[in-house]
């Protein structure tokens, strides 16, 4: 017996059920007019799934969970094309994963495929009996059905929770604090090391390999400790004047709040925090030239800081201990890549060109080691003239 309809009228909770209380074998499609998944039963339990979304490939799952490398991935694919051999037989065949642990991500992909659907909103889908994939699937044990509705419920409310604060994969996380992801978590390692305060959650999920879901949970963990925020950017164009108001959260971020914490900050001699207060309220609008004029001026203020602390373009840092004692753990990545720059003979202005970082957030990062006490800065010497 077959079966169709949409997931607006029937859960998919209730339609794994029945087809698992019914011992159903067949194929179960799922499509949201963007993706189309595929369900395979036999006899009631789940066998395998299949997804036209390539991050669910099996080559790419197996990459994003560090089974194989790219190089790896590739040479299989090339051989696959050759003698048709199915890519998981091939991984196994020439030593890049055992079978033990290919079977253990089989069974990973085709559960987290379907923990996805529990977040699909509708979709249309079709049972067809007796139609199975012409290949010996890995099978999952009868008892996961229900263990599968049963997380895929919880994943739903977190992802209800996680809606609640970042609405849409199109708004920028923007930093306000130091990034930590939790330990032995690789995918949020990757999402968190892709935050640059200009790329959309949509950008570092593509980039990171991830789904919406997994992008969205490492990020929301952050906003939840206050190291992030979501902004939404205001769309370019010609005018100078601001767009309407566009929330980016269910707690509104407007940019003149965000300029007025930078600020105080500031006062505070939080410089780092300030700088990316800063870089936030220029990402939510990009147009406003009466705000660019505040922009400047809090700019100029962190300047200033920096200058009464004896930091400036022409500062020649050195090194005031020991780098080989340093815990390298304690700085955030900029410090790190600063402190292994400093050798006494380049200014700060020298330094900073070959960095990633601005003039200003370099400065920022000087300052910070200063205070620390690893470097000191001393002034260049000139050079002198010959007679």
């Amino acid at each position: 017996m077959s079966i169709t309809g949409n997931l607006k009228t029937m859960e998919l909770a209730e339609l794994l059920e029945w087809l698992h209380r019914g011992r159903k074998t067949g194929t179960l499609f799922i499509d949201n007019g963007e993706v189309e998944k595929k369900i395979y039963f036999e006899k009631g339990s789940i066998v395998s799934s299949a997804a036209s979304d390539p991050k669910e490939y099996l080559g790419r799952f197996l990459v994003n969970h560090g089974h194989i490398d790219e190089i790896t991935l590739a040479q299989a694919v090339e051989m696959q094309q050759e003698n048709k051999m199915l890519l998981g037989k091939i991984l196994v065949t020439i030593g890049a994963i055992s079978e033990k642990n290919l079977n253990r991500m089989l069974r990973t992909k085709a559960e987290e495929s379907i923990y996805e659907l529990f977040t699909w909103q509708e979709g249309d889908f079709n049972f067809v009996d007796d139609e199975l994939p012409g290949y010996q699937a890995v099978p999952l044990s009868l008892s996961n059905v229900t263990a599968l509705i049963l997380e895929g419920h919880t994943r739903l409310d977190e992802w209800r929770r996680i809606k609640d604060k970042i609405p849409s994969d199109k708004v920028v996380p923007v930093t306000v604090g130091e990034l930590a992801a939790p330990a032995n978590d690789e995918v949020a390692e990757r999402v968190l090391g892709l935050v640059n305060d200009e790329r959309t959650i949509q950008e570092i999920a593509l980039e990171a390999h991830a789904g919406e879901f997994e992008a969205s949970r490492a990020l929301f963990q952050q906003v939840e400790k206050g190291r992030i925020k979501m902004i939404r950017p205001r769309m370019m164009g010609n005018s100078e004047e601001p767009a309407d108001p566009a929330p980016a959260s269910a707690d509104s971020v407007d940019a003149r709040a965000l300029l007025k914490a930078a600020r105080k900050h500031v006062a505070e001699g939080k410089l780092e925090q300030a700088l990316r207060y800063i870089k936030a309220t220029t990402i939510l609008e990009p147009n406003n030239r009466q705000l660019k004029q505040s922009i400047a001026s809090t700019e100029d203020m962190i300047t200033q800081r920096l200058r009464n602390d004896g930091v400036n373009m022409t500062s020649v840092p050195q090194l005031d201990c020991n780098i080989e004692e340093v815990d390298s753990s304690t700085l955030s990545r900029q410090a790190g890549f600063m402190l292994t720059r400093v050798d006494g003979t380049y200014d700060l202005n020298g330094i900073a060109k070959i960095s990633p970082m601005s003039p200003l957030e370099a400065q920022i990062v000087i300052w910070e080691l200063k205070q620390a006490g690893y470097i000191k800065l001393g002034k260049k010497k000139k050079k002198s003239s010959a007679r």
